[in-house]
């Protein structure tokens, strides 16, 4: 709208140009075009505008203000008056200002819509990059490939490899007939997939809240994958994955040691960072090296089409596989100790057969050998013996015999305990205890003789030897190599049993027993030698007697195969002790030995030194009681050792032919590189199945031949590289 003022005077009419005979001026005529106001201040664009400017010649009293006045013209052709006053300086400030203002404004809010188009576009363009890619890319784990485990001869023990699985996706209308999985009973034939997986005929729907796909069919044959993969093609909802799995070669070979794997449980994905699918050690060397086993996982993302099928992928992290070990076990050796066991079924039944007994129809035991001079185990075998694939595969390969082995309400599976480490395991030791409770007693109070009669009265209670006659005067040496048990008895008695107690207790720690071999295993047990302080219960007292049983490693006393060796390998190194291990290489780097320590009292050598002796009586002198198979006319190669034969509750209640049957030898005596712990749990006397189970160890080690004479044989006595020589001749 067009305002125009005029003169504050009468307003008079135009002329029309027709009358000449008007003498006024035509006025000044302001043509607005189109634009016509309709009284109420609305412009009518219909109508032309037309509005007259009038003046008159300002008076002298009116030069300083006067009135304006504004025509307007309404939709019906009339004009009207409007008046206004003229604006102030102040006023015209004011306006200025406030128009200021708003530019001002309008220029800063551009200025940040500038900012942040600005920020939008570049420096948060890669996270919303990320967000647009988000809705055709997938990112997948590529799981680390777990190292590998051999023997320090090379043979593999545990490996890993490719497998491959039928995943199912989901569908977002499993009910649309549109949406339905083409040649589905093929599909299902081919990859073998359960009826567990499956709901109506149909493959279960993921649960979105804990899951993205579920596995229908684990372990695809290979010779079917061809033919899968081409249904496969054109259903999005399907498809093939690759997964890592672990397998045992060598089967049962070293199970105990080696352990198994299976996939991270839940309770691990949510608690302990493992991601579904992770391998995780549950037991033996797989689990307590899991750290240098697992390796890292890598990250493989993928395009997907809308329906979430893989189109193209790129590796982003390729992850880092897991460290290869390399163990101190000779396969050969561990073979043996395996066989060796297994063998002495048949001694175990011959003493059940002797005592009326019924026969066993598997072997109860344990075998440790190791290198003394460096404490690395050569064998570590433990019966019975179960196959770890069984536990690691899925499907398993022989599900009948896994759950027999952990099926906790089968006849004996307690006694049984299959997965069990025996060499880990604590039992009452018997003799083979003695060469600690000897040495203990002579280093505080001397050697002494006595006579080994065939029982020992002790305040009014009688204590039994083995034998049922008098094997004569014995002192430290020989009641080692008879096994004399009234010798340990009076040790007992001539240092107060109370004293006698503690004192074992404390050379027996220190000796390597109630403590851990420093064997890589989780799990060892650390065994009991209480002494008189530590009978605090009055439902388990003190009693005099207890002090005697404990001098000939019965009563309370526990210790484990392991700890047997080492404290053996102690022995024989006159003080000085060395952790055991089975890890000899991580990725072909040697780990170096780890140091040894003296347990020397004083630096006094000489009960070192009398105990070595009467162990190597055992096996040379009569009544010794490993010489019947030892001695130095029947095998080739001298050797040390001591027998064992432990009661135990189950041989209190069926009889002697149910006590632990133990050994624990070495050799050469001219210079120790072997040494041996075998144990039968409940398998009867310590000189049979035992005694003659390290006999096939030495013989194993040392290349010789027990079909032959002692004297036709020719020992590898040397480095296991000689030993290996000689077998692959």
């Amino acid at each position: 709208m067009i305002d125009f003022e005029f003169p504050d005077e009468p307003q008079k009419k135009p002329t029309p140009p027709d009358r000449p005979e008007s003498l006024e001026p035509e006025p000044s005529r302001v043509d607005s075009g189109t634009h016509t106001d309709l009284g109420s201040g609305v412009v009518d664009p219909r109508l032309p505008y037309t509005g007259h400017l009038e003046s008159d010649a300002p008076t002298a009293g009116s030069a300083a203000q006067h009135d304006l006045k504004r025509t307007r013209v309404d939709a019906f052709g009339r004009e009207t008056l409007g008046t206004t006053l003229p604006m102030t300086t102040e006023q015209q400030a004011q306006g200025r200002s406030i128009l200021r203002g708003v530019a001002l404004m309008l220029t800063l809010g551009l200025a940040a819509l500038a900012g942040r188009l600005y920020q939008l576009q570049l420096h948060q363009h890669s996270q919303f990059a990320v967000r647009a890619s988000s809705n055709f890319q997938r990112d997948d784990v590529i799981t680390a490939v777990r190292g590998e485990i051999r023997t320090r001869d090379g043979v593999l023990l545990a490996s890993s490899r490719s497998v491959t699985d039928l995943v199912y996706l989901g569908r977002r209308n499993p009910a649309d007939p549109a949406q339905a999985i083409a040649d589905w009973d093929k599909i299902r034939f081919l990859a073998g997939v359960p009826q567990s997986v499956l709901v109506n005929g149909q493959p279960r729907e993921p649960d979105r809240r804990s899951e993205t796909s579920v596995v229908l069919a684990r372990n695809v044959p290979q010779e079917r994958l061809a033919a899968l993969a081409e249904y496969l093609v054109t259903v999005p909802s399907l498809e093939l994955r690759q997964r890592n799995e672990r397998v045992y070669p060598q089967g049962r070979m070293a199970a105990h040691l080696i352990g198994y794997v299976q996939e991270a449980s839940d309770r691990q994905v949510k608690e302990e960072g493992f991601t579904l699918g992770d391998l995780v050690g549950r037991s033996g060397l797989e689990y307590s090296l899991q750290p240098h086993l697992a390796g890292k996982n890598g990250l493989l993302r993928r395009e997907v089409s809308a329906s979430g099928k893989p189109l193209t992928e790129q590796v982003i992290d390729p992850g880092l596989k897991g460290q290869n070990v390399t163990l101190t076990i000779d396969s050969r050796l561990q073979r043996a100790a395996e066989d060796a066991l297994q063998s002495g079924l048949a001694d175990v039944n011959e003493g059940r057969r002797h005592y009326g007994k019924p026969r066993e129809t598997l072997v109860r035991g344990a075998i440790i050998a190791l290198d003394p001079r460096t404490g690395e185990v050569l064998a570590m075998a433990s019966s019975p013996a179960y196959d770890p694939n069984w536990f690691a595969q899925v499907p398993s390969p022989n599900p009948g015999m896994r759950n027999w082995a952990v099926d906790p309400n089968r006849q004996n599976a307690a006694l049984d305990a299959v997965t069990a480490n025996r060499t880990l395991q604590a039992y009452n030791p018997g003799s083979v205890f003695k060469p600690a409770s000897g040495l203990a007693y002579v280093e505080k109070w001397g050697n002494f003789s006595t006579s080994c009669v065939p029982s020992y009265v002790y305040q009014g209670m009688r204590f039994r030897n083995w034998a049922r006659y008098s094997l004569g005067w014995v002192d430290a040496r020989k009641a080692i190599a008879f096994s004399c048990n009234p010798w340990y008895y009076t040790s007992a008695v001539r240092a107060s049993p109370g004293a006698y107690s503690r004192q074992l207790k404390e050379r027996g720690t220190e000796l390597g027993y109630r403590r851990p071999t420093g064997i890589e295993l989780v799990g060892e047990k650390v065994g009991s030698i209480p002494s008189i302080d530590d009978y605090t219960s009055p439902k388990a007292p003190w009693y005099p007697g207890s002090g005697l049983n404990m001098s000939i490693g019965q009563g309370d006393v526990l210790v484990t195969p392991a700890q047997v060796a080492r404290v053996l390998s102690t022995v024989i190194n006159e003080g000085r002790q060395r952790p055991l291990t089975v890890v000899r290489a991580y990725n072909g780097q040697v780990q170096p030995l780890r140091p040894t320590t003296s347990v020397v009292k004083n630096g006094n050598l000489s009960g070192f030194r009398l105990i070595k002796e009467g162990l190597t009586w055992t096996t040379l002198i009569p009544t010794g009681t490993a010489r019947h198979e030892l001695a130095p006319w029947l095998f080739p190669v001298r050797t040390g050792g001591k027998t064992g034969t432990a009661e135990n509750g189950l041989s209190r209640r069926n009889g002697y032919a149910y006590t632990h049957a133990w050994y624990t030898g070495y050799g050469p005596l001219s210079n120790p590189n072997f040494l041996v712990v075998t144990f039968f749990q409940n398998g009867g006397e310590g000189s049979g199945p035992a005694l003659k189970a390290a006999k096939r160890m030495f013989a194993a080690r040392w290349c010789v031949d027990l079909s032959r004479p002692a004297k036709d044989q020719n020992p590898c006595t040397g480095e296991l590289s000689d030993m290996h020589k000689r077998m692959d001749r």
